[in-house]
C-alpha cells in the first residue's frame, strides 16, 4: 500500500459507490442479470439447489472486479448492488427474487390468503427469517474454502455407498462443491489480475486463500470478507463476524512472533474496520467483543482492549461492537466503552451474559453450549455453529389487538374482520383486557403456524449452499440448514409496541372503568375519526399521568402481565422443526410502519403516527427520568425473551460529564447488570444540538445517534426520527 492509512482512508471511505470495474476482467451487472434471470425462468428438470448453484456459478465465473491499490482489502467484485444507500440487493437475488413468494403461494394458497389480510392491516412479517445469519467461523477459519470442497466430495462419496440416501442430500452436496469452486476459480483469476498492479501482498493473499486456510490476521480478515462477498449474493446476510478478539487473537499473536510490527497489525483493523464504513452495511456489520465462559470466567483479552482503542480513534460506527458483560467483566473495558458512548461514538450495545444465559436455560439450553452465543443483529443471541434461530421470523405489532379488542377483531379504520370476532359489549375491564389477550393469541397462532408450514418448503424457496456449507453437520449429512440439522433449530417471536399498547389499556381502564367518564361505544367513535371533534377527550388522555416507562406500579403490572401471558403460551414451546419458540421484544423501525395502520389509540395517539419504539416509553412520557423508566424495563422477566430486552436511554450530556459523570454512567450500568437487564444502549446528546443539526445539517454531517440496534447520521435520518430523537431529549433533559 502507498502512504498512511489516513491519508488513504479519504480514498477508501466511498469506494464501493466509485468503483470502476475493469471491463476486461467480465460482463456487466446489468448482462448478468439477463442471464441469471433467464436461468431463474427457464423450466428444467434440475434440482433447484443445484440450478441455484449453477447460476452462483456463472456470476463468479463472469463478474467483473476492481483492484485498489489504497487498502490491503483491495478486491471489489460487481455484483451489482447499488452502495449510495445503505447496500442493496445483488443481481442474483433480484433475479430469483419471486420464487420465495411463487412457492408460499402455491404450496399454502389459503395460508397466503389469511397473511395477506393480516399484512393488509400492519401485521406484516411471518416468514421463514432467511437474513439473519451467523455462520460457523471456526469451521470456516479451519477449512477455508478449498477445505470446504473438500470434506463436501469426501462426504458425497461416503453417503453415496450408502443405500439409505436420498437424492436430495447429492444435490444439496452438489450444489455445495459447484458452488465453492467456482469461489475458487474467481480468486484464481483475481490472483492473475491482480499480478498486473502493484499490489504484491494482496496478490499472494488471495493466492493462499484460494488454496489453503487464512494462517495470518491479513488472511483471517481476508478471509471474513470475501465468505460475507459470496454468502451475500442471495438473501442471506453475515449478521455477525463472530467473537473476533477471541478468533482473531491466535494468528495476531502468531504475526508478532514472525516478527510483524504492532503498529502494521493495527493498522489492519484501521482498514478493517474502514471496509465495512465504505460498503455501507445495512443495520451496520456487527460483531462481538469479551463475555465469560460457563463458570463465570472472564474471556477478555489484549485484543479486546485493541479493538476498541482502535476503533474509539476512527469515530465511525459501523462496524458496531457487542459487547459480552458480566459481574466479573474488566472493569476498564466497561469504562472504555460507555466513555465512547458518552463521545457519541455509540454503536456499541452491551449485553449481560447472565441474562443470556438464563434466557437459554429457559429454552433447554444448557450454559455449556450458550457460553458461546454471540450477538447476531442488533441484540439478539444465536450460539454460533449450534443455533439456527431466525431471529425475525415474526414481527408482531401489539397495538393492534388493542384495536381489535375495541372493535370486536375488526380494522378500525378500513372495517374489516381480521382478529377473532369477540364481543363489543364489554362490562369490566378484566373481561376487556381477557379479550385483549385472546386476540394476540389468535394472531400469533397464526403466524406460529404459517412460519411453521413455510419452513417445510425452505429449500424450495431459497436453498442455502454456501451458508449451510458453514456447518460440518450439514456437509456431513448432506443437509440444508433449513432442513434443520443443527442442534437447535428455533423460531424467533418479537412483540412491538407496548408502551402504546399499555398506555392504551390503562386508559381504557381509568377513563371507561375505573372512573367511567367515556362509554366505551363514545371511545370508539372518537378513535374511528382520530379524536375530531374529542379534541378535549384527546388532550385529557394525553396529559393522564399513568404511562408506562415511569416506573407506576398500575402501567407497569399491565406490561409484566401483558408479557407473562406470551410467555406461558408460547416460550420454549416445542415446534416441529425440532426446536424451540424465542421470544424477543425489539421493534427497529418498524413502529413507523405499523404505525402508519394503526388507528388512533386510546392513549391519545393519533392514527398513522408511529407507536413506541422497543421498550422505550411512548415518545414524551417517561417523565419520571432514566432511573424509572429502568427500573420499568427491569421488571420484565428477561428470562422468557432471550430474543433481547432492549434497553434505550438517551441522556444529556450534562448528566454524565467529568471523571464523575464517567463514574456515575458506570454505575447505572452496573446496577442494570446486578437486576438482570438485558441490552444496554443508547445516546449521550441534547435536544438543542439534535435541532441545531436539523437547522444547519452541513455543520453536523458526522453527528451520529443510535436509532435502535443500529447508529446513523442523524441529519441523513427522514424528518419524523428526527423529530422522535428531539422529543425524547427534550423529556431527559
Amino acid at each position: 500500500m502507498k502512504g498512511s492509512f489516513e491519508k488513504n482512508r479519504l480514498l477508501i471511505e466511498n469506494e464501493f459507490e466509485k468503483a470502476v470495474f475493469d471491463t476486461a476482467t467480465g460482463i456487466s451487472s446489468e448482462e448478468l442479470y439477463i442471464k441469471l434471470k433467464e436461468m431463474s425462468d427457464t423450466p428444467t428438470d434440475l434440482p433447484y439447489p443445484v440450478v441455484r448453484a449453477r447460476a452462483i456459478a456463472y456470476l463468479l465465473d463472469n463478474v467483473r472486479m476492481q483492484i485498489n491499490e489504497n487498502t490491503p482489502f483491495s478486491v471489489k467484485y460487481d455484483f451489482g448492488i447499488n452502495y449510495t444507500g445503505f447496500a442493496t440487493s445483488s443481481v442474483f437475488l433480484k433475479a430469483f427474487y419471486e420464487n420465495e413468494g411463487r412457492v408460499i403461494s402455491e404450496k399454502l394458497p389459503e395460508e397466503k390468503r389469511r397473511f395477506d389480510d393480516f399484512a393488509s392491516v400492519g401485521l406484516d412479517w411471518m416468514c421463514v427469517d432467511f437474513t439473519h445469519t451467523i455462520p460457523n467461523w471456526p469451521y470456516l477459519l479451519e477449512n477455508g474454502f478449498a477445505g470446504i470442497v473438500k470434506n463436501a466430495k469426501i462426504s458425497r462419496k461416503r453417503l453415496l455407498l450408502d443405500e439409505k440416501t436420498e437424492k436430495r442430500q447429492i444435490d444439496f452436496l452438489d450444489s455445495v462443491i459447484i458452488c465453492y469452486e467456482a469461489v475458487i476459480r474467481l480468486l484464481e483469476r483475481t490472483y492473475e489480475y491482480s499480478l498486473k498492479l502493484d499490489c504484491h501482498e494482496f496478490s499472494e493473499c488471495i493466492k493462499n486463500l484460494a488454496e489453503h486456510p487464512p494462517k495470518t490476521l491479513y488472511e483471517v480478515m481476508m478471509f471474513s470478507i470475501l465468505y460475507l462477498y459470496f454468502e451475500e449474493l442471495g438473501i442471506e446476510r453475515g449478521r455477525s463476524l463472530g467473537p473476533i478478539d477471541l478468533l482473531y487473537l491466535p494468528y495476531y499473536e502468531n504475526d508478532r512472533l514472525n516478527g510483524v510490527p504492532e503498529h502494521e497489525l493495527e493498522d489492519l483493523f484501521r482498514y478493517y474496520f474502514i471496509h465495512f464504513t465504505a460498503a455501507k452495511r445495512f443495520a451496520e456489520q456487527p460483531l462481538t467483543i469479551c463475555g465469560s465462559d460457563k463458570d463465570g470466567n472472564d474471556l477478555t483479552n489484549k485484543l479486546s482492549h485493541l479493538i476498541l482503542d482502535i476503533y474509539d480513534g476512527m469515530a465511525i460506527y459501523d462496524p458496531k461492537i457487542h459487547i459480552r458483560c458480566h459481574k466479573n467483566s474488566d472493569d476498564d473495558i466497561i469504562k472504555k466503552a460507555l466513555s465512547m458512548i458518552r463521545k457519541r461514538h455509540s454503536s456499541i450495545c452491551l449485553i449481560n451474559d447472565e441474562a443470556v444465559f438464563r434466557g437459554y436455560e429457559k429454552i433447554g439450553v444448557p450454559r455449556e453450549d450458550s457460553q458461546y452465543y454471540v450477538i447476531s443483529g442488533c441484540y439478539e443471541p444465536i450460539i454460533m455453529g449450534m443455533e439456527e434461530a431466525e431471529i425475525c421470523a415474526m414481527r408482531f405489532n401489539t397495538v393492534k389487538c388493542v384495536e381489535f379488542a375495541l372493535n370486536g377483531g375488526k380494522d378500525i379504520v378500513k372495517g374489516t374482520q381480521i382478529g377473532y370476532e369477540s364481543s363489543t359489549d364489554i362490562k369490566s375491564f378484566d373481561e376487556f383486557f381477557g379479550i385483549y389477550l385472546k386476540q394476540i393469541d389468535y394472531c400469533s397462532d397464526f403466524a406460529l403456524d404459517f412460519i411453521e408450514k413455510q419452513g417445510r418448503y425452505s429449500t424450495l424457496m431459497n436453498p442455502s449452499a454456501i451458508y449451510s456449507a458453514s456447518f460440518p453437520v450439514c456437509i456431513e449429512k448432506g443437509m440444508d440448514v433449513h432442513e434443520y440439522p443443527l442442534k437447535y433449530n428455533n423460531i424467533s417471536l418479537k412483540y412491538h409496541g407496548l408502551a402504546t399498547t399499555v398506555d392504551s389499556l390503562i386508559a381504557v381502564k381509568r377513563f371507561v372503568y375505573d372512573r367511567k367518564e367515556i362509554s366505551l361505544e363514545e371511545l370508539r367513535k372518537a378513535l374511528s375519526c382520530d379524536f375530531v371533534g374529542y379534541e378535549e377527550l384527546q388532550t385529557r388522555l394525553l396529559n393522564d399521568k399513568e404511562k408506562y416507562g415511569n416506573n407506576l406500579t398500575g402501567p407497569d403490572k399491565i406490561m409484566t402481565d401483558i408479557l407473562e401471558h406470551i410467555a406461558d403460551r408460547y416460550c420454549a414451546r416445542e415446534l416441529e422443526r425440532g426446536g424451540r419458540v424465542r421470544l424477543g421484544l425489539d421493534s427497529v423501525y418498524h413502529c413507523i410502519k405499523h404505525g402508519e395502520m394503526t388507528a388512533a389509540t386510546p392513549s391519545g395517539r393519533n392514527k398513522g403516527k408511529p407507536i413506541s419504539k422497543n421498550l422505550c416509553a411512548t415518545e414524551g412520557m417517561d417523565r419520571g427520568g432514566i432511573t424509572a423508566y429502568m427500573q420499568s424495563v427491569l421488571k420484565i422477566d428477561s428470562s422468557s425473551y432471550v430474543d433481547g430486552v432492549p434497553f434505550d436511554f438517551i441522556l444529556h450530556p450534562s448528566a454524565v460529564e467529568g471523571d464523575k459523570g464517567l463514574c456515575d454512567f458506570v454505575s447505572l450500568f452496573k446496577v442494570f447488570l446486578e437486576l438482570g437487564g438485558f441490552a444496554f444502549q443508547g445516546n449521550v446528546i441534547s435536544g438543542d444540538a439534535l435541532k441545531e443539526a436539523q437547522i444547519h445539517p452541513e455543520k453536523y454531517s458526522t453527528l451520529q445517534v443510535r436509532v435502535c440496534g443500529w447508529n446513523e447520521y442523524f441529519v441523513k435520518l427522514s424528518r419524523i426520527k428526527q423529530d422522535l430523537f428531539i422529543k425524547q431529549c427534550e423529556v431527559n433533559k
